[in-house]
Formats: C-alpha cells, structure tokens, sequence
C-alpha cells in the first residue's frame, strides 16, 4: 500500500510499504478519506510525533476489510468512522469514566499509525457504523465536527444569545453552524478574508477582517456589554485577550485552539478584566462519545445524514495520496487556506 510516513520533523516520505494485518481485536480498513487537522501541519512540520516512523492523520473514514479473531466478521464491508484517542482503561480518569482525560491514552495519527496512507489498522471498539448516504468524505469530517459539538455543549446556549467565534477555519466554521443551530446570534473574526467569504457563503452575517478593526470595539457597537460566550480557537495569546474584553460580564470562554505559540501570556489588564467580569474560562479536548445521549460521534453522523449538502460544502480541497506531501507543504508555508481539505482515496471515492 501506499503511505505517507513522518521520520521526523519535516521529513514525509511517501512510500510502499505491506498492508498491515489487524490483532485479534483489531480490524483493517480500506481508508476512504482522511482530513488535515490544524494540528497536523505543526505537528509535522515542527514538533514531531511520538515515534518514527509515524503515519499521521486522525480524521478518517473506511471500509472494513478485514477482521482480527475477535471480531465478527459481519463488520467486513461496512462503512466506518474511527474515533481516534484509545483510553488505556487503568488510570484513575479511566476508572471515572472521563476516557478523553485518560493520563496514558494512545492516539491514532500522533502515537500510533493513522490515515494518511490506503490502509490502516484500529481497535474494533472504536469504529462507528455510518448511515446510509453519508459519503466517506463526509464521513471523515465526523471528528472535527463532534470536536465543535463538544466546544458547544460546554456552555449551555439559549435562543438569543450572543456566541463570538474567533477564527473562521474548520473548527471555528462548524462552532459557528453548531451555536446557530441552537439559536445564537454568531458573529466570527479572522485574519483570512478568504475564509471570511466563505463564511458569508453558508449564511454568516456579522463577520470582520481583525487585521483591519479592533474586535473589541466591533463587539460592542454591536453587543453593548460584550457578547454571552466567545469561542477561542486561534491559539494565539492576542486571541484570548481579545476574547476577555470582548466576553460580557458573568460571561463565559470556551478555549478551543491549540496553543500556537512556545508560551501563553496574558496582560494584567485582561487579567483583572477575568476577576471583575467574573469571568467562566473553560477549555475543551477532543470529544464525548461513551456517554448516552451525549455520544457526540452519534448526533453528528445524524446531522450528516439530514444536512449532507450543508456539511459537504466545508470540504474546499480534495487531494490523492500522491499529492497529499506538497499540499501539506503549501499549508505550512500558508501558500493556500483551505477550511477543511482532504486525502480522498479516488479508487473507492464513490462509496
């Protein structure tokens, strides 16, 4: 099969190597799609992984070819999503049931082989079934949008509240389409006009250029006292104070976005703003999907399959296994912005 295979920081190599065989609880899949994540360019690029050679790539969909001795063999052409943090099942998190707080978890696409390559192998426990007419490209999207969901229901939003999404890339686009749904008013910053448009493109009002307006002052022409929840997910620490003067009082932040800087800091007037706002600072990781009926991986799929043409918009880019390398290239250097691209497997793209 083909992969494409991190060595080290910056040194991807695509390359033949032999289909893997699955363990006894294991299964193989045909990988149908496999999403860039924000976090997979520094990851690549600059910080590593945890082993090499590694095969990156976290948001995938497939097809079950094969299974390991202890799965049944019914699952064996079915259409599948993979939720990719293994809980280790022994630590103290664990044993409390909060499996994404796991203190020894693995990780598909960082510390085990993931979907940047034609074939792949994943526990049996964590694959999901997808619906009919949800198309693996679609499919593939389901970790990033249960990631959104996930941001979502941290803070209970209300008809008429007021939700500021900063940042206008996947995670902050399906934040956005998640806040609405429950009926806020959205309004979203970014420093790409680009993605700007396409925000506009799904309906999307009260956008702005924050290269170009200070987002505090915007916030307040249009929200007097500031706005009910702002979603962080630039990483970056000008984002969080923007966030806390942008934020109302007893208001609450919800930070989504990797830090995207060798450290945080904030200044003191933001920090008193914290304290005399009485601020709620919550952070988000990953998503829920062992609880009823909070399996977020679930409410997703079925959003998928109700509003497909909707969520297939979100993916801008498409690229084979033979070009995913340069395209991964061209978004390090910020050469290209897409809001959600894609390595598609084009000889199975149909199913």
């Amino acid at each position: 099969m083909k992969a494409l295979r991190l060595y080290a920081p910056g040194d991807l190599r695509l390359e033949d190597i032999p289909i893997p065989l699955p363990c006894p609880d294991e299964v193989l899949l045909r990988v149908l799609a496999c999403g860039i994540c924000g976090s997979d360019i520094p990851r690549i690029f600059e910080h590593g992984t945890y082993k090499y050679p590694l095969i990156p790539g976290h948001e995938f969909s497939g097809i079950v070819e094969n299974v390991g001795s202890e799965m049944g063999k019914d699952w064996i052409g079915r259409h599948v999503v993979v939720y990719p943090l293994i809980p280790c099942r022994q630590c103290s998190s664990c044993y409390s049931g909060l499996y994404t707080q796991c203190l020894n978890y693995d990780y598909l696409g960082s510390r085990r082989d993931g979907g940047f390559a034609e074939y792949v192998t994943v526990p049996g426990s964590h694959i999901i079934p997808v619906p009919d007419g949800v198309s693996g490209v679609l499919s593939a999207m389901t970790e990033p949008c249960a990631v959104a969901l996930h941001a979502v229901r941290k803070i209970p939003i209300a008809v008429g509240d007021t939700v500021l999404v900063m940042g206008a890339g996947a995670i902050g686009i399906l934040i956005a389409l998640w806040a609405r749904t429950a009926g806020a008013e959205v309004f979203m910053t970014d420093v790409v006009v680009d993605k700007l448009r396409f925000a506009r493109s799904l309906g999307f009002k009260n956008l702005l250029d924050a290269m170009q307006t200070h987002v505090p002052d915007w916030i307040k022409q249009k929200c007097k006292y500031g706005v009910n929840v702002v979603f962080e997910t630039t990483g970056f620490p000008i984002g969080l104070e923007t966030a806390i003067e942008s934020c109302c009082i007893s208001g609450s932040i919800v930070l989504v976005g990797n830090p995207a800087c060798k450290e945080m800091s904030i200044g003191i007037k933001q920090y008193g703003m914290i304290l005399r706002k009485e601020i709620h600072i919550v952070g988000i990781w990953n998503s829920v999907i062992n609880e009823y009926p909070k399996n977020e991986w679930q409410v997703v799929l079925e959003e998928f399959r109700k509003e497909s043409d909707l969520y297939k918009k979100i993916v801008t880019h498409e690229v084979s296994i033979e070009r995913l390398k340069d395209f991964l290239v061209e978004m390090y250097q910020k050469k290209i912005f897409p809001i959600k691209a894609m390595f598609v497997n084009k000889e199975i793209e149909s199913c």
